[in-house]
């Protein structure tokens, strides 16, 4: 593209160089510069983008969209702008022809469900014969192709990039996970929203946001500054009506609500279920009348994401059929409350649960749908959040019989420093050396076993047919994270791996 044009989109404080020629890419990278390419330096929180300035002109930037003029780089044009985020977001829009504007965007944030509501959007869709995207923390996918999720939220240049290349292969919609952190740093900005949808919110990321009025305060710019600035023409704001956070949201003029929940004042009310360990069974009232549906998944919190995935079909004029033929086949999310089958005949689930809130409804799920016993195999990540830890360590000593502590992704932290910070939570309950698989503790106990696999491979041991056997805080992630080296690692390649199953 024409630089010259490329810059129209973007507010310029002042520019350096040349002005004439095309742009050929655009990135954010110094490492992925090519020949005729723009280098925008975002500021980061260990580093700064300007740093790499150099790096990115030796490796063929013809232009350098930075905040402060660089006097080393004088063949180099220069687009000084007051903030680069908000600059690779309208650049790489502009560069991309804008494919915001031909799909159906849905942005889902709150702290827990927003990997199912994305799987319950997309089977939807699929049932509806649509084309959706989906970008979020297990992978970003389209039809048959899947790539690795680097973070929950890309980079604006990425998903500029990939909506136009799936656009071109006949993309619908667009179902992405907005976490606090992308819109914070300003990710997202410039995405044009059809729907906005907040989930939940409850204690997580501290460690970044502080406290919980600045962790509310950057969920909510997805509805009060970013749908708002969105281009298109009928907008939708999808809220927990139950969530007492998500009704201090100021809802601007011209966006349109809906609220899902079992309170009375619920455009999508909950009006009776049934649930077990082979799933849920539901009645809704909807705009479209009442709603009856099936779903595989496990746990009544998930009611609250089948309703928010059953508004945002309604928003998308799904009809009634192919809701409820997507819930119905939406079997299983990676990683969420994922049902590993065994010789033995327990209950074994995989869950990302990796705050006090997700904890504790996952568990609280499987206490009132449990046959036996609850064996808990969880842990804290390292270089997070350490408030949360004691609290998650009460959770599990309430709602299981038995607990064992262990590793999550302790990153430069020493595991045992992380273990013992959890343990503080673990008032009145046994802590014992050893489990033993012979005994059946009349009592609640737990144990701690710093190494991962030992510990899964120590809870299924002891585990007996119709025990539920908990393994919460990875879910779908296939690696753990040490201070000096990250390794392969997957909890259900673990489960599998001790019973000699192949994966």
């Amino acid at each position: 593209m024409d630089i010259k044009r490329l810059l129209k989109s973007i507010h310029v404080l002042s520019l350096r160089g040349d002005v004439a020629g095309d742009i050929k890419g655009i990135a954010c990278d110094s490492r992925k510069v090519r020949k005729g390419y723009l280098f925008v330096a975002i500021p980061g929180e260990k580093e700064d983008g300007i740093t790499y300035e150099q790096e990115a002109a030796r490796n063929g930037a013809v232009a350098i969209v930075a905040r402060a003029h660089n006097p080393s780089l004088e063949h180099v044009l220069q687009v000084i702008v007051e903030d680069p985020r908000t600059a690779l977001s309208l650049l790489s829009k502009e560069l991309y022809g804008n494919p915001g504007a031909k799909l159906f965007i849905v942005g889902i944030t709150g702290t827990n469900g927003k990997t199912t509501t994305t799987y319950l959007v997309e089977s939807i869709l699929n049932s509806a014969r649509k084309k959706p995207i989906v970008i979020g923390t297990v992978n970003y996918r389209f039809m048959n192709k899947k790539i690795k999720a680097v973070n929950t939220t890309p980079e604006s240049l990425d998903i500029n990039m990939m909506m136009s290349d799936y656009l071109s292969q006949g993309a619908t919609d667009a179902i992405m996970e907005v976490s606090s952190h992308a819109i914070s740093q300003g990710r997202v900005n410039g995405i044009d929203f059809d729907v906005a949808i907040f989930t939940n919110l409850t204690q997580d990321h501290l460690d970044y946001h502080k406290t919980m009025e600045n962790y509310f305060s950057a969920k909510s710019l997805l509805f009060e500054k970013l749908l708002v600035a969105s281009h298109k023409s009928k907008k939708f704001a999808i809220l927990n009506s139950d969530d007492p956070w998500i009704n201090k949201v100021k809802i601007k003029r011209g966006i349109h609500v809906l609220r899902f929940g079992i309170s009375k004042q619920a455009d999508i009310r909950l009006v009776e279920s049934t649930t077990s360990l082979d799933g849920i069974t539901m009645k809704l009232s909807t705009p479209i009348g009442m709603m009856d549906l099936k779903s595989p998944l496990v746990g009544y919190y998930n009611i609250y994401n089948i309703m928010a995935a059953v508004a945002t079909a309604i928003v998308s004029n799904i009809s009634m059929d192919h809701i409820q033929h997507g819930i119905a086949s939406m079997k299983n999310v990676p990683g969420r409350v994922e049902r590993v089958m065994n010789p033995k005949d327990a209950y074994v689930f995989v869950d990302y649960a990796h705050s006090p809130d997700a904890l504790e409804k996952v568990l609280t799920a499987l206490k009132e749908l449990k046959k036996k016993r609850i064996i808990c195999v969880f842990g804290c990540g390292g270089d997070r959040d350490k408030g949360k830890r004691p609290i998650m360590g009460e959770i599990a000593a309430r709602l299981s019989d038995i607990t064992i502590l262990t590793s999550d992704n302790p990153r430069s932290e020493q595991p045992e420093t992380i273990l013992s910070d959890i343990e503080k939570g673990m008032k009145d309950i046994t802590k014992v050396e050893s489990l033993d698989p012979n005994c059946s503790y009349d009592a609640k106990v737990y144990t701690v076993i710093p190494d991962r696999k030992q510990a899964i491979g120590k809870a299924l041991e002891i585990a007996n047919k119709g025990d539920v056997v908990l393994i919460a805080g990875k879910g779908h992630e296939d690696y753990q994270i040490f201070k000096d080296r990250t390794i392969h690692f997957s909890d259900k390649e673990s489960v599998h791996d001790y019973f000699g199953i192949k994966n």
